[in-house]
């Protein structure tokens, strides 16, 4: 953990690559988790909405973990994402992540039922008592289809076991909330959940960000937190629109799952993983990794190497 106690950085959620089977693709992920590191990310985050976290199967889990942090081996720190409708399962797989080596566990709400802002706070307090380690909450209403209020996140901050929040609702008003409320506490992360918001983010005070486009292009990500470092904020303005291009290419006319997919062909077009998605999302069709290739070539960021 850096300094001050905190986590902070560029901390991609990672694509959970895949064999043409449906199996997990182990040479690809050390593949692409060498490929971020060496772009300069500060973190991994394995299991999460990028890395299809409901679609993988327990014995993929554990096999995962495990092999994400013997292959890390303390580089960068290694969060797992634990969130699940049953908090004795969350429970059960964060003890097991931090026994594997997980750095931290990240976790968002239950999403089969409407909850109130006092039974959210009670389910993110009693999963909290519960680990073993430090928990970062994790706000996406557009797939829990519930938003933890700012107060709610206050309040849990007080919590010795909750170490950050990551927020990906998009809405500048929370992030400026937050910042305001929570921006320098001890201990306590920040970070940007959607990518669009992330120099305004950083600017606020933000202590990181989690964009998915980071196992594809890190080292623009990593200029991109080192120019707002040192005050540049004219190059992370024009790095954050080079993104939101990106964005663009991966997300326009596509759902959430499409855009997964999207970006695994993306990152199948320069040899870092294949395109395979686990059901029921679809992969890409070949003549559309091509195109996305193409795509995300004419951006101008330095491209991945291919892999022979």
């Amino acid at each position: 953990m850096p300094g001050n106690g905190k986590f902070r950085g560029i901390v991609p959620p990672m694509i959970t690559p895949l064999t043409p089977d449906g199996g997990l693709d182990e040479s690809a992920v050390c593949r692409v988790i060498d490929h971020m590191i060496a772009g300069g990310v500060d973190g991994v985050v394995i299991l999460g909405t990028t890395g299809e976290c409901a679609s993988v199967p327990p014995r993929m889990r554990t096999r995962f973990v495990e092999l994400a942090a013997a292959h890390i081996e303390r580089r960068v720190p290694l969060y797992v994402g634990n969130g699940d409708n049953c908090l004795a399962r969350s429970v059960e797989m964060a003890e097991e992540s931090f026994r594997l080596g997980a750095d931290a566990v990240v976790a968002h709400l239950p999403a089969y039922y409407s909850l109130t802002p006092d039974e959210i706070l009670d389910y993110f307090t009693l999963l909290a008592d519960g680990v073993n380690g430090p928990l970062l909450l994790y706000n996406i209403p557009s797939t829990t289809h519930l938003s933890v209020p700012v107060d709610v996140v206050v309040r849990l901050s007080d919590h010795p076991r909750v170490a950050g929040f990551k927020d990906s609702e998009n809405a500048l008003d929370r992030v400026e909330a937050l910042t305001r409320r929570l921006r320098g506490k001890e201990g306590f992360s920040l970070f940007v959940g959607a990518t669009a918001l992330s120099a305004r983010g950083l600017a606020l005070g933000m202590d990181g960000i989690v964009p998915s486009s980071a196992n594809l292009l890190p080292r623009g990500w990593h200029d991109l937190l080192a120019a707002a470092a040192g005050g540049d904020w004219q190059e992370v303005e024009k790095l954050q629109v080079s993104y939101d291009r990106l964005a663009q290419i991966l997300q326009t006319g596509r759902t959430l799952g499409q855009s997964l997919a999207a970006l695994k062909a993306a990152m199948s077009s320069f040899g870092l993983c294949g395109p395979a998605m686990l059901p029921p999302l679809r992969a890409a069709a070949p003549a559309e990794v091509d195109s996305l290739g193409r795509q995300v070539a004419e951006i101008g960021f330095e491209q991945p190497g291919r892999t022979p």
